[in-house]
Formats: C-alpha cells, sequence, structure tokens
C-alpha cells in the first residue's frame, strides 16, 4: 500500500514534464539546375507556430515561416554561395504542412551543400530529411541535432545518408523519445534475472519490428494520435504492474482501473475524443481480466514477455511515424527499413545496459532502502507520466 500512496503524492508533480514528448521534423525535395537549384520545405503546420515566438506581434504563420527560411537556409555550389531569386513562397497543403518553394541562383559547378537551420533554434531534437535530384541521380541525407549540413557530389565530406543515415536515425529517435524509454524501463521494473530481461526485451523487439515493417510498407495504417495514447497507456499498465505486491491490491487496481477507464471511455465519447469504443472496451477487459489473473496467483514473470510483445505492436507504429513523414525512395524503403530498425534496436540495447550501470554503481555506496525508495518513486514517475500522455492524447491535448 506504502507505494499507492507515494505515486498518488507524487502523480500531480511529475506530469508536467511529459508534454515535451512532441516531436520535431521536417523534409525537402531539392532539384539541380544549371542556373542552380530549386527547392521544397515542408512542415507541419502545428510545429511552425514556434516560429511565432520570433517573429512581431500579428505577424501570420506563412509569413513567419517565410522568415525562418531565409534565415535559417544557406546553398553553395562550388565556391560560390547561392542566391535566392525571390523571397520563398508559402502554402498551406490539404495534409496540413506548410510548404516553401525557394529558388537559388549559382552559375558555379561542384559539390553543393544545403545547411539547413530554419529548425534547431527551437528543437534541439528537430530531424530533417534532404531528398536531391541532380546531375548524380537522386540522393538521400537526413540530418538531426549538431548535423546541420547536407554534402551532394563530389568532396570527402557526406553526411549521414543512406544506410549508415537512418542507423543513426533510428538510434537517436528511441534515445529521444521518452515515452519510449519509458516503456523499456518500466519492462526492468517488472522482472528480476538476466534471463527474464532479455525474454522481455526480445518480445519487445520483436513486437515493435513487426507493425514497423506493416506501418512503413504500407500494410497497416492505423491513426497515429490514438496510438500515441496508447503508448502512454502502455506505460501506465506496466508501472502498475510494478507498483503491487499484494494479491488483493492487483484485484481492486483491475476494478478501480476497470471502472476509471469505462467513466473514460464515456467522457471520450461525448467529447469527441480519439479513441473508439472497441478500444476502450479492451483496455478495461485487459486491465480487469489481467489483474485479476495476477490476484489470483498468476505469474508476471511468465507473461511478462508476451506483454512486452503486444504492447511493443504499438510502440513500432510510433517508430514508424517518422519514416512516413519523409519521402524515401522505393529501391531504399527496404535497406532503410532494417537500418532504421537496427538503429532502435541498438538504443533500446543502450538505455538497458545504462540502467543496469547506473544500478549497479548505486549499489556500492547507497543503502537498501534508499535504493527502495528510489525504486518508488521511478514508479510514481512512469505512472505519473504514462497518465498524462494516455489520458491529455485520447482527448487530443
Amino acid at each position: 500500500m506504502i507505494r499507492l500512496l507515494v505515486s498518488l503524492v507524487l502523480l500531480m508533480g511529475l506530469t508536467g514534464a511529459a508534454s515535451a514528448h512532441e516531436r520535431s521534423r521536417s523534409n525537402s525535395a531539392w532539384t539541380e539546375t544549371e542556373a542552380g537549384l530549386s527547392g521544397l520545405i515542408y512542415l507541419e503546420a502545428r510545429q511552425a507556430t514556434l516560429f511565432l515566438s520570433l517573429a512581431d506581434e500579428g505577424t501570420t504563420l506563412e509569413t513567419a515561416y517565410q522568415q525562418r527560411l531565409v534565415d535559417g537556409l544557406r546553398v553553395t555550389r562550388g565556391d560560390t554561395v547561392c542566391l535566392l531569386d525571390a523571397a520563398p513562397s508559402i502554402h498551406l497543403r490539404a495534409d496540413g504542412r506548410l510548404e516553401g518553394r525557394v529558388d537559388w541562383s549559382c552559375d558555379a559547378q561542384g559539390q553543393i551543400e544545403i545547411g539547413v537551420q530554419v529548425f534547431s533554434p527551437l528543437s534541439a531534437n528537430h530531424v530533417h530529411f534532404i531528398r536531391m535530384e541532380g546531375a548524380n541521380g537522386v540522393q538521400e541525407r537526413i540530418l538531426s541535432r549538431g548535423r546541420t549540413t547536407a554534402y551532394f557530389g563530389g568532396g570527402a565530406h557526406v553526411a549521414p545518408g543512406g544506410w549508415t543515415g537512418f542507423l543513426i536515425l533510428g538510434f537517436e529517435h528511441i534515445l529521444s523519445g521518452p515515452d519510449h524509454v519509458a516503456f523499456v524501463l518500466g519492462l526492468m521494473l517488472i522482472v528480476a534475472g538476466w534471463r527474464r530481461l532479455t525474454l522481455v526485451t526480445l518480445g519487445f523487439t520483436f513486437g515493435h519490428s513487426v507493425t514497423l515493417a506493416l506501418a512503413v510498407l504500407g500494410w497497416v495504417s492505423p491513426p497515429g494520435a490514438a496510438i500515441e495514447s496508447l503508448i502512454g497507456f502502455s506505460i501506465l499498465f506496466i508501472a502498475a504492474e510494478a507498483a503491487l505486491t499484494k494479491s488483493t491490491e492487483f484485484r481492486q487496481v483491475g476494478w478501480a482501473g476497470g471502472a476509471a477507464l469505462l467513466t473514460l471511455a464515456v467522457l471520450s465519447a461525448l467529447a469527441g475524443g480519439l479513441l473508439t469504443w472497441p478500444v476502450w472496451l479492451g483496455l478495461i477487459v485487459l486491465t480487469v481480466f489481467y489483474f485479476h489473473w495476477l490476484g489470483q496467483g498468476g505469474r508476471m514473470e511468465f507473461t511478462a514477455p508476451m506483454l512486452s510483445g503486444g504492447f511493443g505492436l504499438l510502440h513500432g507504429v510510433g517508430f514508424a511515424g517518422i519514416l512516413l513523414e519523409i519521402d524515401i525512395s522505393g529501391d531504399q524503403l527496404l535497406p532503410s527499413l532494417i537500418s532504421f530498425n537496427a538503429g532502435v534496436e541498438l538504443g533500446q540495447l543502450a538505455i538497458v545496459i545504462t540502467a543496469l550501470a547506473g544500478l549497479a554503481i548505486l549499489r556500492l555506496f547507497t543503502p537498501g532502502r534508499a535504493l527502495l525508495w528510489g525504486r518508488y518513486a521511478m514508479i510514481a514517475g512512469l505512472e505519473g507520466v504514462g497518465t498524462f500522455w494516455f489520458v491529455g492524447r485520447a482527448f487530443g491535448a
């Protein structure tokens, strides 16, 4: 019971930081000509609202985006700095993205350099995918974090692209996604021992690899916003498991959780939430019956690999989001998918190793009671952010 009390006390104070989940990404398509280059730069309009903080009061979203393109793009070819022919033209597409068209003039020939610092001042984790069509065929580059310049053509400096770029992208994607990190840490709380931890990790790997491939290949297309909400539920669910030990607690949480979900389902129906009734019903059945089974003596160690695999299916669709938003050429789709997934696996492994190493160090000089309270605090934190993401995203917040 003390675990539940600690969780409730810390819950309210820990949810505020969860709003930083939103990932920032954009893409552009460039064409090389004899006279220079033409580019189309795409960004979701809701992400472009950040630019308004840099503009004067009353500035429109399109004008703010136009100014950021002027200030944040730099193009050179050979030894010549290319010049903008005119101010970028901006229009809002039907899919909710802003499209900015830029035309650059530069007579020199040689290696092309495109510097993109349109988004990095406001979003340190922004990812930008560049596709260039020119004399050397179609080339693709990925810019993120400290890499803000892409190189095309001759020369030794080549920004990550191809399989290496997607490997790095996958690695950075899971590490920069606090919901995915939180879920992996939650899995580590419900099992003990290397064998069980390995099985749980493999279950998660299998689950997210399946849906990542299916989503990127276009075989499944569940609504992204609803999936993001269910990812939050997966964190809350795992944290609730880790918080309980007594059979009566499991049964009580099962019934209480089912009642809470039913209430949310009714509110969602009235307020136009993102989750459908069949989804709410599935969550209610899972919560009531699974925790009731644990209360009857069921061993979570035996079901943990299947549970992590099932929730991994949700996270896989979440991983696929960034690949679905960029225009990957058909012949590069499969290798890009494999490389990206490998990067995700490396990132997942890094999370597990770092957490285990940190725990081993703490055990050397930290009293056992302090470690126990640290565990309670971590569970409370996971419950807090899981609840925040689940409920907030389910209602479109």
